[in-house]
């Protein structure tokens, strides 16, 4: 019986490692399924559908070092996590800055894109670009307004008017710092007599 009994003394010294072993693989598990369970259908979600909606959403921003200083508003805005897009119905924009550089803006549809700091109109688009007085006036089907580079563009048929001119154009960027006007593609191009 000796062996029997040291071979059971030997297991014995182990057993309590072993029970400690088994309790912490099982907590272990047990806290993994837990956590899981609890954000599986927030871990599932589709990033591409939107989370939230907002009825009469604003968004303002001001830019202390540039001292720019810019409102956004809509009747409705959903927020879409893929991309940080907020998609935004009969949008309104107002940017002002101290040069006295005013752009108001309007369309039926859009998309800001906060992490880029973008605003993307689409449908029946109208801006109004007022930069050391002289105003600019860009209509068109779809128009970005990129706030980094202070630039308005479109790669769409765009209708351009300026005091005694007015223009048609397969695109167009309006550089809102230096009021520079590039047009794209084919122009159709007039220049109004001043009286």
């Amino acid at each position: 019986m000796k062996p029997v009994s040291a071979f059971f003394n030997l297991i014995s010294q182990f057993i309590p490692l072993l029970l400690t072993f088994v309790l912490a693989a099982a907590s272990y598990w047990f806290a993994i399924q837990s956590e899981l369970s609890l954000f599986s259908a927030r871990g599932k979600a589709d990033p591409t559908v939107s989370d939230y909606y907002l009825r009469n959403f604003s968004v303002q921003s001001h830019d202390l070092a540039e001292n720019k200083y810019s409102i956004i508003r809509s009747k409705s805005a959903e927020h879409i996590p893929q991309g940080n897009v907020w998609n935004l119905t009969k949008p309104e924009l107002e940017q002002f800055e101290p040069n006295k550089v005013m752009v108001k803006s309007t369309a039926s549809k859009g998309a800001y894109l906060l992490d880029t700091d973008e605003v993307f109109l689409r449908e029946d688009v109208i801006v109004n670009s007022r930069n050391d007085g002289l105003m600019t006036v860009m209509k068109s089907e779809e128009i970005r307004i990129d706030n980094i580079a202070n630039e308005i563009s479109t790669d769409k048929k765009v209708l351009v008017t300026r005091p005694g001119q007015k223009f048609e154009a397969q695109g167009a960027t309006l550089n809102n710092d230096t009021g520079e006007l590039k047009a794209q593609g084919s122009i159709k191009f007039r220049i109004e007599a001043q009286r």
